[in-house]
């Protein structure tokens, strides 16, 4: 039988995928986008350490957002190496929608749960999730 975190992972990827291709993005390019649409202009450095993307594809992602309208990419007046990116009007209505698919999904995953319930496992999860970030840093600390 098939472990219900395999499950869970599974129909989730395909959940967004599904509705990210429904917009004509990838799952990445929304998820960009999204950030973007929550906190403004950002460097894409800092996008590619908040997300845990690998920069090569950040950048390839970004590259296409801004083929389609969705994103400016500027260079910093601080820093001419500094690419600092974010949403065009377009993209930021886009970004809606998918925070709206991202709140459709919470909703999916905590039917039946009570405010109590939910509020647990959001900090069971929060604790898992450093754990890991602890672990990659460890892993890249110690090669």
């Amino acid at each position: 039988m098939q472990d219900r975190k395999d499950i869970f992972r599974r129909l989730e990827r395909q959940y967004y995928r599904d509705r990210m291709g429904a917009l004509g993005l990838s799952t990445v390019e929304g998820m960009l986008l999204r950030a973007l649409g929550r906190q403004g202009q950002t460097r894409q450095e800092d996008l590619v350490v908040q997300l845990v993307l690998d920069k090569g594809a950040v950048a390839r992602a970004l590259g296409r957002l801004e083929e389609l309208g969705l994103v400016e990419r500027t260079v910093s007046d601080r820093c001419r190496r500094e690419k600092l990116v974010s949403a065009t009007k377009e993209g930021q209505a886009l970004a809606g929608t998918i925070q709206q698919a991202v709140e459709e999904w919470d909703e999916v995953c905590f039917q039946g749960f009570s405010p109590e319930e939910r509020a647990q496992f959001t900090g069971l999860f929060a604790r898992m999730t450093e754990n890991i970030m602890n672990y990659k840093q460890g892993e890249k600390e110690h090669g």
